[in-house]
């Protein structure tokens, strides 16, 4: 479940994240592995804010044309402010992030810290580059802002070391089906100690997914305790997580705005460093340039892939909802999984029963419902 990981675009955390909220909707940008795909790679501040239907207001929104600029400029502002070119650009990330990282874990899995390390520094490097060139805004950082968001990325560090720990073992419709749990979960959670009231369709479509969930269960013909275990502390982290924005996130940024998004972002990324060394050096991962190198250039370009994916789904998500409505993006969102779940199938050989197809179909389906519900409250 990626980075891989999102400051909360909303204050409720039941309205991605993998990994994208945990119904679909991002409630962050996941810039690391996490990416659990959109969810939690995921829970940082979008790496590109816009301002437009759904997206918050920014200085760094897309700019006009000018009668004046060459051809050349106009032709790739348009492309810049096309919706189909960002679809594209969500869905090329979110499988990178998704199934490049389970690749990455079958060919070099004795460094998933290291591969944390390699993209997440990424993500801190182009941050730290928005801020130096100005095109990113970030007030003054202070003591108490590193110190309430080391627990953040705490959680967001092992968010991503269950999710990279857990994809060689079981089938990407399984993570899927996980993180949609999580939802329930955090529904659940929301409603009874946080006061949040959910219609009788947002309930239904609930016990929906945890029907689904509960079915794929019974009949995974691909179970693996270990990875179940893996992606039950994802879980676990993940909720963590969601709560912990939900309290200090919203506070530090909509209600005292001592610090923006990307400020936010940055403090989570760089924290989640050490965290991550530390990591690879508990797990003596100091060979891992040694087993890189005999790696087959396919392994090697799509480590490099994933790096580069964590930044571009923290650019593509919020500019999708600048573009479109929220329900389209998170029917995409969806659309992307399944897609995710196909090329698994082909590219590891995968088997689904026909009872865990049903079970996934309705999973999906009820988060998805969930999500689409959730906006129409709104």
């Amino acid at each position: 479940m990626s980075r891989s990981s999102s400051f909360t675009k909303r204050s409720s955390p039941s309205s991605k994240g993998s990994m994208e909220g945990n119904n679909g909707v991002p409630m962050g940008v996941p810039a690391s592995s996490s990416a659990d795909e959109e969810n939690n790679h995921e829970l940082n501040a979008p790496l590109v804010e816009s301002k437009g239907k759904n997206g918050p207001d920014s200085p760094s929104s897309g700019a006009g044309n000018g009668a004046g600029a060459p051809n050349i400029i106009k032709s790739g502002l348009a492309i810049g402010e096309s919706a189909v070119f960002w679809l594209i650009m969500l869905f090329i990330a979110s499988v990178t992030m998704t199934v490049g990282n389970k690749y990455v874990m079958k060919k070099w899995g004795d460094f998933a810290n290291t591969l944390t390390l390699m993209q997440n520094g990424t993500a801190v490097a182009y941050l730290a580059t928005g801020r130096y060139l100005g095109f990113m805004d970030m007030k003054p950082f202070t003591g108490q802002q590193w110190r309430v968001f080391a627990f953040t990325a705490f959680f967001l560090s092992m968010q991503i070391l269950t999710s990279l720990k857990a994809l060689p073992y079981v089938a990407i419709a399984t993570v899927v089906v996980f993180r949609n749990t999580c939802t329930v979960i955090i529904a659940v959670i929301d409603y009874f100690f946080f006061g949040n009231k959910f219609s009788p369709l947002q309930m239904a479509s609930l016990a929906t997914t945890t029907v689904g969930m509960l079915i794929y269960a019974w009949q995974d013909i691909n179970f693996n305790l270990v990875g179940y275990l893996w992606l039950v502390g994802n879980s676990v982290a993940t909720i963590s997580n969601t709560f912990w924005n939900k309290v200090f996130i919203t506070k530090y940024t909509k209600e005292l705005k001592i610090q923006t998004s990307y400020g936010v972002s940055l403090i989570q990324q760089t924290e989640t460093l050490p965290i991550v060394f530390v990591l690879a050096a508990f797990n003596n991962e100091g060979g891992a340039y040694t087993a890189y190198t005999p790696l087959a250039l396919p392994a090697k370009l799509t480590i490099l892939a994933t790096c580069a994916g964590g930044v571009l789904i923290g650019i593509a998500y919020p500019k999708c909802f600048s573009l479109l409505s929220g329900t389209s993006v998170v029917v995409a969102s969806t659309a992307n999984k399944a897609v995710s779940i196909l090329i698994g199938m082909w590219l590891f050989g995968t088997r689904l029963s026909v009872v865990q197809v049903l079970g996934l179909a309705i999973c999906v389906g009820g988060s998805l419902w969930y999500a689409l519900e959730g906006k129409r409250k709104k």
